[in-house]
């Protein structure tokens, strides 16, 4: 990821925040060709540092890299608006759009044990309240992890860029905020208030009556 100081994050608490609201990421390999599958991912935070969880159906050819152990990327988008120049007090200006963005860089290690498996299912349905996956039949259970090949990504390298209007100036930003809230693009408008000093920030932030 091509990365400007202004925008760098390393906060890991801000960076699992963003991969655990929003787990549908992008898996990517590059051995013997590129390979892209889009899927959700479960995220641990161990001793060593950041885990992906995941799986892919028995049939997709890019499971060959999970079982050599291939060299991964998994990318994760947050929340993104377009920012209209004519928002800012500044001018002149140009269109640009903001977003925050996480890419985890690792190797894949095959996950075959039934146990490691079927928690790793879990928590991937864990949100939902009306599925018990331990409910299912036990024949039913077994072919459907027969159709899967799972896998974890340790993290070796973490790339996160909160793109969020930092370059602008105080006044540009709070114009923005205010236009992302009145369309109704509150997680946007929210990253870029975290870059205001504190008073600022609940000011723009505060319900408006």
């Amino acid at each position: 990821m091509y990365q400007r100081p202004a925008f760098a994050e390393a906060d890991p608490n801000r960076i699992a925040a963003l991969i655990e609201g929003h787990p549908f990421g992008l898996l990517v390999t590059a051995e013997g060709g590129l390979d892209a599958s889009p899927l959700p991912f479960v995220l641990r935070r161990e001793a060593g540092g950041f885990v992906l969880e995941g799986h892919l159906a028995a049939g997709n050819p890019q499971c060959a890299q999970i079982a050599a152990g291939a060299p991964a990327l998994a990318v994760f988008s947050g929340p993104h608006a377009y920012i209209s120049p004519s928002w800012y007090r500044t001018r002149p200006a140009v269109p640009t759009w903001d977003y925050a963005a996480v890419h985890i860089h690792g190797r894949l290690v095959p996950v075959e044990e039934d146990r490691a498996m079927r928690a790793m299912l879990r928590a991937l349905s864990a949100a939902d309240a009306s599925f018990a996956m331990d409910d299912l039949p036990a024949d039913f259970m077994a072919g459907m992890m027969r159709g899967i090949r799972a896998f974890r990504l340790p993290a070796e390298r973490i790339e996160a860029q909160w793109k969020v209007s930092q370059n602008r100036s105080a006044g540009d930003r709070e114009g923005v905020i205010d236009a992302l809230q009145a369309q109704g693009a509150g997680e946007v408008a929210a990253l870029i208030a975290a870059t205001l000093p504190v008073p600022q920030a609940a000011r723009r932030l505060a319900p408006q009556v």
